[in-house]
């Protein structure tokens, strides 16, 4: 009986452990605390990718664009929500005002107000809120890239969704891109100076399958 029971034992403790490998990664990136950047950080892309959600539904209504309603409803929705999911895993408050177009980041609301009068004011073109949605890809591009920057390895799950963002965000530009060039009957010239670069090399590549 005590050969048995220390087989048991012996297999039993086996089997936890095996079961407990697979979370080790993760049960390290929870149990290790944000610091002051990564909190900021996600603060500020959960109201960020609101307002990406907030804008384009706005210049849909304005201006019928499908394009806007599409990545709305169907991306930067999803964003925004997992942000929110971030925030509550890692115990954090969410700034959102829960209204749309309204923000509790001063620069960012400075922004919305800008970017939905140039792109749904009353003489606004379908080609000036085209690249105000161009414009917003490439910002969130080069934010992301910074933010993701910032967080500390171990915190795998918050990078995984920044890079699953960065992925949504260059097909985005390329969506607005390929009603833009059309219009304008010339090339896309990257707006953000310093992602000259990789913006070329995302309009030169397919569009992506994103994880969620």
């Amino acid at each position: 009986m005590k050969a048995i029971t220390l087989w048991m034992m012996v297999v039993a403790a086996g089997l936890l452990a095996a079961c407990g490998n697979p979370k080790t990664t993760a049960d390290a990136g929870l149990s290790t605390p944000l610091n002051a950047d990564e909190i900021a950080g996600l603060k500020y892309m959960r109201e960020e990718e609101e307002l990406a959600r907030d804008l384009y539904m706005t210049i849909f209504n304005n201006k019928g664009l499908t394009v806007f309603q599409n990545i709305s409803l169907n991306s930067e929705t999803v964003h925004a929500q997992k942000m929110l999911d971030l925030l509550n895993t890692y115990g954090e408050t969410d700034p959102s005002t829960g209204i749309a177009n309204a923000y509790t980041d001063p620069a960012l609301q400075t922004l919305s107000d800008q970017l939905i009068n140039t792109a749904a004011g009353a003489t606004s073109t379908d080609l000036d809120a085209l690249m105000v949605g161009a414009l917003v890809e490439e910002v969130d591009i080069a934010d992301i890239n910074h933010e993701k920057s910032l967080v500390q390895p171990v915190h795998a799950l918050i990078i995984q969704t920044y890079e699953n963002l960065l992925c949504g965000s260059r097909n985005h530009l390329r969506a607005f891109v390929t009603q833009i060039e059309p219009i304008t009957g010339v090339t896309y010239t990257p707006q953000v100076p310093a992602l000259a670069t990789e913006v070329a090399a995302i309009l030169a590549s397919p569009s992506e399958q994103c994880g969620r």
